[in-house]
């Protein structure tokens, strides 16, 4: 019998370089989607150490996200070619933005750009989970957290600092998708706050960089930016099978 699963659990993985590829003419470049991250785990992936992969569940849910921005993109170019030719606005999908002071290269979800304002898309598929702690009811027994989303508001910023000197402003934005019901909401604009924050961000990552030797010099809980947030990125990080953080409970 047909082992649907393997199969596709085969197709995924024959798709896992697509993304490194766009990459290739960047060598020691970072890639924007990686803002916030910790700094020891930025600095395996500078010296290219093979990070481990994801079982075939998380596979999975990652392939499901790729599909809803091929989707977007697709929906976006139909858009367009009907639109008419009397709108004053130009849009681009997957536009790629680069900082070369900073050496990161990132793609833009959806750009939108008109009378020199440039209006930058991000799309994020979260679990229902995610969902409510972002945009739940305040009650006796629950709070939203109002720091789910600072890592996503650091890779749009840093996309709107790749465009701030050819814009005359920069406005971002965060699309939520929920994977569970599908429910979407209308973008919700970012401040303008973490384009500085994004800039200091990467500043302080090459400058930890360069004075430490190697990543095994970056002790967690001690360096500053390792981990970012010690609740869960040491369990989920992709190189703590070779990291020794203390707050690494859940070895891949």
């Amino acid at each position: 019998m047909l082992d649907i699963e393997g199969v596709y659990s085969n197709f995924i993985d024959s798709h896992r370089d697509d993304h490194s590829r766009k990459y290739e003419d960047y060598d020691g470049w970072f890639g924007a989607s990686s803002a916030g991250n910790c700094f020891k785990k930025q600095y395996y992936k500078h010296l290219k150490l093979e990070p481990q992969g994801f079982d075939n569940r998380v596979a999975r849910l990652l392939r499901l996200g790729t599909i809803f921005h091929e989707d977007i993109a697709k929906a976006v170019e139909f858009h367009k070619k009907n639109k008419g030719s009397d709108s004053e606005s130009k849009l681009y999908v997957e536009k790629q933005v680069k900082i070369p002071k900073l050496k990161v290269l990132g793609h833009i979800d959806i750009l939108e750009q008109e009378n020199g304002v440039s209006r930058v898309f991000d799309m994020k598929t979260v679990s229902a989970f995610r969902w409510r702690k972002k945009f739940g009811r305040i009650t006796k027994t629950f709070k939203p957290d109002p720091d789910l989303d600072q890592m996503y508001k650091l890779q749009v910023g840093t996309y709107a600092l790749a465009l701030v000197d050819s814009s005359k402003s920069v406005e971002m934005y965060l699309c939520w998708y929920n994977k569970d019901n599908s429910q979407m909401k209308p973008p919700v604009e970012v401040d303008n706050y973490y384009i500085d924050e994004a800039n200091d961000y990467w500043e302080k990552l090459w400058g930890a960089i360069k004075t430490h030797e190697s990543p095994d010099d970056m002790i967690p809980g001690v360096t500053k930016g390792v981990p970012m947030d010690q609740k869960w990125e040491c369990n989920y990080c992709s190189y703590n099978n070779i990291c020794d953080s203390k707050f690494n409970t859940k070895k891949r």
